[in-house]
């Protein structure tokens, strides 16, 4: 490592110092050439100890096999951007497709396969849950004092999402039924699918009110749905994940925004599937930001939400909503992932 500089006049020694170093190697690594590097870090550093750092770093070993790696990402993110480039030059870049009683086939091909939101009306017009689950009907047949978990006290922590585990909380379900019959909305209390295996034996008696979707999704244990339940207000911030999803709303209307899958290289990832993106930046980002898709469902609606692709979603009334991932193709994306950590 470095401990000494050349100086015009005669070699001095002088401290490595691993801060200025990180940040000479940073910049080496965005493509800036020394010189200018010299001239943002300036008031740090000599511009001579500077350019003596950049000349070590560039040397390294260990800093050319990393930047062999950003450079394969590179290009990896200049392929994804020309399909953004592309994608915004359609007049639908911004709108979510709508179809009414889409049968598999066609899903599978135009939306499944390849990888494209979608809105599907007709899909679930037989399932009792559609009139019978209004807060009263549920409370009644789960039983009020009944104990399920819910993600509890969101409103306090401003990164709730990151911290849901943390939040965990078991409370009555009447809590969650006058949830449900309040008109203030609240992002405080809200059942998720995070919470569905310890809920699964509170909501039996409800489960029969829906069920498979023919030709979309295939019985698997534990896998049978997941249930979303609570007051206008609560929030979803942007995330993604790693499964094909097909969001179902059962009562209630929800908002939902969605950025591409290839959109990751502008999407600020944290945590690997969260984004430090809010809805309002991105929004006022406008061009300067990723491409943005927005539409709304309601009861009835079969919302597709591909592997990868971002999504935010907002209650707009009192919702319930069921959420599948057993469908009738592959959609086992979680291994590889996982194995890569």
């Amino acid at each position: 490592m470095l401990n000494r500089m050349q100086g015009k006049a005669k070699p001095r020694v002088v401290e490595f110092d691993p801060v200025l170093a990180a940040l000479v190697a940073e910049r080496l690594a965005q493509g800036l050439h020394p010189s200018l590097i010299a001239l943002q870090l300036a008031q740090r550093a000599d511009p001579e100890l500077v350019g003596a750092y950049a000349r070590e770093i560039e040397g390294h070993p260990y800093f050319q096999g990393a930047m062999a790696v950003a450079d394969a990402l590179r290009k990896r993110d200049w392929i994804l951007d020309c399909q953004a480039a592309s994608w915004r030059r359609s007049p639908d870049a911004t709108r979510i497709a709508r179809r009414e009683s889409l049968d598999p086939e066609t899903f599978l091909r135009d939306h499944y396969a390849g990888q494209r939101p979608v809105v599907i009306g007709g899909l679930v017009d037989h399932w009792p849950a559609l009139s019978l689950w209004t807060a009263d009907y549920l409370e009644q047949r789960i039983g009020r004092e009944t104990p399920v978990e819910a993600q509890k006290g969101r409103e306090s922590r401003k990164d709730f999402e990151l911290r849901k585990l943390e939040l965990r909380r078991t409370v009555p379900f009447g809590e969650i039924a006058d949830a449900l019959r309040s008109a203030e909305p609240s992002n405080d209390l809200y059942v998720t699918a995070n919470n569905g295996a310890g809920n699964r034996a509170a909501f039996e008696p409800v489960w029969g009110d829906f069920g498979p979707i023919e030709g979309y999704t295939v019985p698997r244990d534990g896998q049978d749905g997941y249930l979303w339940i609570g007051p206008a207000g609560t929030i979803t911030p942007f995330h993604h994940d790693l499964t094909n999803n097909l969001l179902v709303q059962v009562r209630g209307r929800k908002r939902v925004h969605m950025v591409p899958n290839w959109e990751e290289a502008r999407m600020k990832t944290a945590r690997r599937i969260f984004s430090d993106w809010t809805l309002e930046a991105l929004q006022e980002a406008g061009d300067k930001g990723p491409v943005l898709l927005e539409t709304e469902i309601g009861p009835g609606d079969a919302l597709f939400i591909p592997v990868g692709w971002w999504h935010h979603v907002v209650s707009l009334d009192a919702s319930c909503s069921v959420l599948f991932t057993n469908f009738a193709w592959p959609n086992d994306f979680a291994t590889p992932f996982m194995e890569g950590r």
